[in-house]
């Protein structure tokens, strides 16, 4: 790179308030004050050109900087390690010859709960500061404790047409698919079209107990996410709501309802098998279950491949992290949990999607335990292709590893790799498994893959007896 070397400046979306409130109380300290400048300068370009691209050359930016071009490289490459840019080269004799793609900050909850970035920043700026940053940062969530919610419905208020929303106009189509690059549009309405959990049901039931249903309806999105990552049915998370309310105020406490979950949900598959599969409630299936298994027909997957796809819509995503946990003889973290909850809070994608992501990462990438980094830069990217079914999400896995298999010069970046489902799918998993005969040498092995094929039989039976014998 010189002083005449091209650039072209590009970024998906401006930045919000927040996220420069973030960029200078959390990212600087990191970035020097430089890199900074750098971050800012590039910005700025940006919007004088009112958020388009802008081309220049690097002298333009060593004259506003009064940096040299090895400075600005050194501040680039810091920029590139914490994802707030991107740089690609351009073909050769094309220019602009090369472009920066400004990446906004993740959020303060993100940059605290990330092990990388968190310890990174308690290094630099030291305890006293880093406290001082999280206090800041960690602003208290309203109480609602006296408070009845009286708001209005959005089909309280709004009448829409039911034709119009089964089959969107096309201009309705085409808009949405516009933004879906650049926002995450999918984060209302609350209930996604993944999961059939019936909500009037669950407040029929719960009609008949002392619990304030407007404590249900202000906690839709927190019972979906319930719902989604232990594929609890209505009557299973009627059960726990009641038993989370309190009897002399009727109210729902939300975060014992969320604590015992957890743990009743993690001793039971401790102790026997997984629940049912998100989106596969007590009154309706999703249809990717039966779309993915007539394209697993077509011979384009490897036979682990196929029994992936199958696993992965029949179990939740907690239960299905615990079972990959057991066969490496792990432990799911609360990190994870976490992790697991981040993502199915963005309702991007079904819970069969975030169990191929999760063997993605623990089998076939061979990670301990999932980072949020790493699994958030994966989801990214599926998200971005449009990933909605396991299915999708494998094909994605080919296409990636075809992609790294082109000719292309070598070069150092930080990229999710592997790119294809490799890892052999764990024993509990395979539809046809039979075990072997016992040796001296593998009679451990032979007993705890039996356990989990004993416990994956037992969860279709119980599948068997929920659904009316429609396994």
């Amino acid at each position: 790179m010189t002083p005449k070397t091209t650039v072209a400046i590009t970024a998906a979306a401006t930045l919000t308030a927040d996220q420069r409130e973030v960029l200078d109380d959390l990212y600087q300290p990191l970035i020097g004050v430089a890199g900074y400048g750098l971050l800012l300068v590039l910005w700025r370009q940006l919007g004088l050109n009112h958020g388009t691209q802008v081309q220049l050359k690097h002298s333009e930016l060593l004259n506003l900087l009064n940096i040299s071009v090895t400075e600005l490289e050194h501040c680039r490459q810091r920029l590139e390690a914490l994802e707030l840019m991107q740089t690609y080269r351009n073909q050769p004799d094309k220019l602009p010859e090369l472009v920066y793609e400004l990446q906004q900050p993740v959020s303060a909850s993100t940059f605290f709960g990330d092990d990388l970035l968190s310890v990174l920043l308690l290094d630099v700026v030291g305890e006293k500061q880093f406290k001082r940053l999280r206090a800041h940062f960690a602003r208290p969530a309203m109480t609602h404790e006296g408070l009845t919610n009286i708001s209005s419905q959005f089909l309280d208020v709004f009448q829409v047409n039911d034709r119009l929303i089964a089959t969107p106009p096309a201009l309705i189509s085409e808009t949405k698919s516009a933004f879906n690059d650049n926002e995450d549009v999918t984060n209302w309405p609350k209930q996604t079209a993944e999961s059939h959990f019936d909500f009037d049901l669950l407040v029929d039931i719960l009609k008949r107990s002392y619990v304030n249903l407007e404590d249900i309806k202000a906690n839709r999105e927190l019972i979906l996410n319930e719902h989604l990552m232990y594929g609890l049915t209505e009557p299973e998370m009627a059960d726990y709501i009641n038993r989370s309310t309190n009897l002399a105020t009727n109210a729902l406490n939300a975060r014992q309802l969320q604590a015992m979950i957890a743990e009743e949900q993690r001793n039971l598959s401790r102790s026997a098998t997984p629940p049912s599969e998100p989106g596969q409630s007590h009154t309706a299936k999703t249809s990717e279950t039966a779309s993915t298994s007539a394209s697993t027909k077509k011979g384009q997957y490897s036979k682990q491949e196929r029994a992936l796809i199958t696993v992965a819509n029949q179990v939740s995503p907690m239960a299905f992290l615990n079972k990959m946990h057991e066969e490496k003889g792990g432990f799911v973290t609360n990190g994870e949990q976490r992790i697991i909850e981040n993502l199915l809070s963005k309702q991007i994608f079904s819970g069969a999607v975030i169990n191929v992501l999760i063997f993605y990462l623990l089998m076939d990438m061979k990670q301990a335990a999932l980072t949020q980094r790493l699994t958030e830069t994966i989801a990214n990217s599926w998200a971005q292709a449009g990933v909605k079914t396991a299915d999708d999400a494998v094909k994605e896995i080919h296409r990636f590893q075809e992609e790294r298999n082109k000719p292309r010069p070598n070069r150092n970046g930080n990229r999710w790799s592997q790119g294809t489902v490799k890892e052999t799918l764990p024993d509990w998993a395979k539809k046809d498994y039979q075990p072997a005969k016992k040796t001296a040498d593998d009679s451990v092995s032979d007993a705890q893959q039996q356990r989990a094929i004993d416990r994956l039989n037992k969860l279709r039976a119980e599948k068997q007896d929920r659904n009316g014998g429609d396994a």
